[in-house]
């Protein structure tokens, strides 16, 4: 009888999609036109006060090498304002500097050409801008591809905060602008930080999940409600549950849309344990389809148990966002088979056990429901068991080579005939590989082709 695989991924951390920031590099950050505003001054130039690029000709200065791609030059770093510089890659290339993008260096921080990005208005940004070229694979260049190649449209508002203003679209408009610190906020207090999604997110998409390809199709069906992302927008706590596709990995259009905060649906699973319904194109859900129920789930999803059945642990199913944890106490399976006060087996839904298997198993005498479920020795469900290889002799097989089960499988009477404890420890009896009677395989898990 083969094992019966159950859902085993207390692992399993929360499948969110990485807050992929959108570009935040702030008018004032490019332009540097509200120099104090951060209450830092701007940076000096042997001493002299920088609020503000000063248009001049790229090419009197060294190219950056941009990793993202990109047209950017090495400006020295005094000639930056401090606003500016979080926001750009270092360069060494003639010296200490930062990479400005070509076109600011030239315009002196004009503003950048209106696109429209999949998330609204934007502006044309270079890749050599680090947060625009770590998520070009998120952004375009715009409708009709008015950006040019090196350059990605950056949404003038940020979806996935609110959609407060990322600042792009502030860059080149007139503002004042001084030397002096920043006065603090009333009650000498800074400004609040920037509020993320709340936790459950039910509003509009904050991304528009077609941006993105659908998953690869899988035996020839493409799985439902997945989309291919980038790699770079997952975190790696949740890129190892996620399948590989084309371009990056297989994520829930759900948890795309809701920016990582889709709080999935409540269902009853197996024995009516609490669960959720997760995307049935996650390979560890997958992998126990034939085990898990749909309840109320939506097309695609399979209702996945907050706890292990088989030992009450939890499964991370329930806290896949921060607001969501298990509101019920775990339910495990009724334990059966009982040897001096030990369980050897659990009593498992018989709807679980497929009909083939079911041949030498039964309800311990009542133990397990008549009827509903049946007495599965604890070994046999674990994930690809097979059992240890072993020798036996009977007068009716003579000797023979086989693999340890349990006794708690229930063996009938010509079946007990042909089986000794042979080499087995304690508790296991020696199954033939092959049936004495027939002389076909019995398809023992472990015996040669199981």
């Amino acid at each position: 009888m083969g094992a019966k695989h159950f859902i085993a991924t207390a692992g399993m951390t929360a499948l969110l999609l990485a807050a992929c920031s959108m570009p935040s590099v702030d008018g004032d950050v490019l332009a540097s036109q509200r120099g104090g505003q951060s209450g830092a001054k701007p940076a000096s130039d042997n001493g002299q006060c920088t609020t503000a690029l000063t248009p001049e000709d790229p090419t009197t200065y060294p190219k950056c090498a941009c990793g993202d791609g990109g047209q950017a030059r090495c400006i020295p770093k005094g000639k930056v304002p401090s606003a500016v510089a979080s926001a750009l890659d270092t360069c060494s290339e003639g010296g200490p500097g930062l990479c400005v993008p070509d076109k600011l260096v030239a315009s002196g921080g004009a503003a950048p050409k209106t696109c429209n990005s999949p998330f609204g208005e934007g502006r044309c940004m270079s890749l050599c801008v680090p947060e625009v070229g770590s998520k070009a694979g998120l952004l375009n260049r715009g409708e009709g591809d008015v950006c040019d190649e090196d350059e990605r449209c950056a949404p003038c508002l940020n979806p996935l905060k609110n959609n407060e203003p990322t600042g792009v679209c502030e860059i080149g408009k007139q503002q004042a602008s001084t030397c002096e610190e920043s006065d603090p906020a009333p009650g000498g207090q800074g400004s609040p930080a920037p509020s993320n999604l709340a936790c459950p997110y039910t509003g509009a998409p904050v991304v528009d999940v077609k941006t993105f390809p659908a998953c690869d199709p899988v035996a020839g069906v493409a799985p439902a409600g997945m989309r291919c992302v980038p790699s770079s927008l997952v975190p790696a706590s949740a890129a190892s549950l996620l399948g590989t596709c084309a371009t990056g990995l297989c994520a829930p259009e759900k948890s795309i849309a809701a920016g990582g905060q889709y709080l999935p649906k409540t269902c009853a699973a197996v024995a009516g344990a609490e669960g959720r319904c997760l995307a049935a194109g996650i390979p560890q859900v997958a992998s126990q389809k034939a085990q898990l129920t749909k309840d109320v789930c939506d097309e695609g999803e399979l209702c996945t148990p907050c706890f292990n059945p088989m030992d009450g642990k939890e499964t991370g199913a329930c806290k896949t966002v921060s607001c969501d944890a298990p509101k019920q106490p775990a339910k495990t399976f009724t334990a059966c088979c009982t040897d001096q006060g030990t369980s050897r087996a659990k009593c498992v839904p018989k709807a679980l056990v497929p009909e083939a298997q079911q041949g030498n198993l039964d309800d311990d005498d009542g133990t397990c429901s008549k009827g509903a479920e049946l007495c599965v020795p604890n070994e046999m469900l674990q994930p690809n068991f097979r059992g240890p290889a072993c020798s036996g002799s009977t007068f009716l097989t003579g000797s023979y080579t086989g693999v340890c089960l349990s006794d708690c499988l229930s063996f009938g009477f010509i079946q007990s005939l042909g089986i000794s404890r042979g080499s087995c420890t304690k508790g296991f009896k020696c199954a033939p590989c092959t049936n004495p009677l027939s002389g076909k395989p019995t398809g023992a898990p472990g015996c040669p082709g199981t």
